[in-house]
């Protein structure tokens, strides 16, 4: 086999790899009966298509590498041995809790996830870091639409004359995200293809977040706004992005004008959804008292469990034995769901507190603070709309990892960090070679 047609071959099992994961993060969450290809498949206990396919990639470099690929940069092996030690946690943890040993694969899923991430280094390195962030984002856009379009459909609650997105937060919250990532690829863009995946990014995540009925995903999509904000007013001081930019403004703007009615509906019903989102204060709100009362519960249960936890899927145990359950602020949990080990404290900090002890919440903050770190290596060269966009993915983060138990379980976090050391290195060779030069 030539060389190029083994690239050729790399890059569409990568690409498939990468969309059917951006693919789960945005389906719909109903009761409803889908097609199973509107469904996140999984193999075994957390084991999806995606990830089975990663399985088989590594059989492959196995065969054909001895499973050897140097990791070119201490920041991504320091990020990498923090998720498998994750992993290492939740597994004495189990052990320790005496859990049902679904959760062993369960745990045993962060060194799938580790390996995930270095081949998101590889992939990033041997096909461009664009690509491996566009396809990322075509997953999450396409089943995005679906999403959208069935949500129209199905129309199982309205406000103001839209429909509630299907799932609410739980694909609003990737779909917000997505709006600060596909910023990050219209900076990045190198060809007419990136551009308009981001800008197709952008208006899915928008409209879905903008209709989710979930305050944490509109703030992410306001994030990221900001960021784009910061981009394009970077592709307007280029004076060969300014033709591109006024067409641009002119086809949105001939849009508005045709479909001046449905505009005028959708900012309305948009309009219902913050009034009835935000307004009120703070202390009012149901949904934050509960999600506050969740950290006097974690404390409990990390006061009673410090070094281990309570296992990955022993939160609903671990919270029916505090005395702060029992007060009127905490939420009223579900015990079939608790008994399946689905409950959790709609946070993935407070998650891996509960579910490991003190270790794990420390693991977790430092894996959050060195992606973070990851992104600010290489954006903080990238002017003011860098620093900006830095800025809307440490907040969008942070919104995601205090509202949803998901950040460190799911490549969310992961695959972008991957693009960002990949971009950092290349930096680095650029400025020697300029140097040099």
């Amino acid at each position: 086999m030539n060389i190029s047609k083994h690239v050729n071959l790399d890059r569409i099992w990568a690409f498939a790899v990468i969309f059917i994961n951006g693919w789960t993060f945005a389906l719909p969450i109903t009761d409803e009966p889908m097609p199973i290809w509107l469904t996140p498949v999984q193999f075994i206990h957390g084991i999806f298509i995606h990830e089975i396919l990663i399985m088989i990639y590594l059989v492959y470099l196995l065969i054909t590498r001895g499973l050897y690929q140097p990791i070119q940069t201490s920041h991504a092996r320091d990020i990498f041995f923090i998720i498998a030690g994750i992993g290492c946690l939740g597994i004495l943890s189990t052990g320790v809790n005496i859990r049902p040993l679904k959760e062993v694969a369960g745990a045993c899923r962060y060194f799938l996830l580790a390996a995930y991430f270095l081949l998101s280094i590889y992939w990033a390195k041997r096909h461009g870091p664009t690509f491996v962030l566009r396809t990322f984002l075509i997953g999450i856009a396409c089943s995005g639409a679906i999403n959208l379009y069935l949500s129209f459909n199905v129309r199982w609650s309205e406000l103001g004359g839209l429909p509630f997105l299907l799932g609410q937060n739980g694909p609003g919250g990737p779909l917000g995200l997505s709006v600060i990532l596909s910023a990050w690829l219209m900076l990045e863009r190198k060809t007419s293809l990136d551009a308009t995946i981001a800008l197709a990014s952008c208006f899915i995540g928008l409209f879905a977040a903008s209709i989710s009925y979930s305050k944490l995903s509109m703030l992410m999509a306001g994030s990221g706004l900001i960021a784009w904000v910061g981009v394009l007013l970077l592709t307007l001081a280029k004076r060969r992005s300014r033709r591109l930019s006024a067409v641009l403004f002119a086809i949105l703007l001939a849009v508005a004008i045709v479909y001046k009615g449905e505009v005028s509906q959708y900012v309305q019903g948009v309009n219902a959804f913050i009034d009835h989102k935000f307004s009120g204060s703070i202390t009012e709100d149901r949904s934050v008292e509960t999600r506050s009362q969740y950290f006097i519960i974690t404390a409990e249960i990390m006061s009673s469990n410090p070094l281990f936890g309570v296992g990955s899927g022993g939160f609903y145990d671990g919270v029916m034995a505090t005395e702060s359950s029992k007060s009127s602020r905490s939420y009223e949990e579900d015990p079939e769901k608790g008994e399946k080990g689905g409950s959790n404290p709609h946070n993935s900090f407070l998650y891996y507190a509960s579910a490991n002890g003190f270790p794990g919440l420390l693991l977790v903050g430092l894996l959050f603070m060195m992606t973070l770190q990851a992104f600010w290596r290489y954006l903080s060269g990238r002017g003011v709309a860098g620093s900006v966009l830095w800025g809307c993915l440490a907040v969008g983060y942070l919104i995601f990892g205090m509202t949803l138990p998901t950040l460190f379980n799911t490549s969310i976090l992961y695959l972008p960090t991957a693009v960002a050391v990949v971009l950092t290195r290349q930096a680095m060779k650029n400025e020697v070679a300029g140097l040099v030069g």
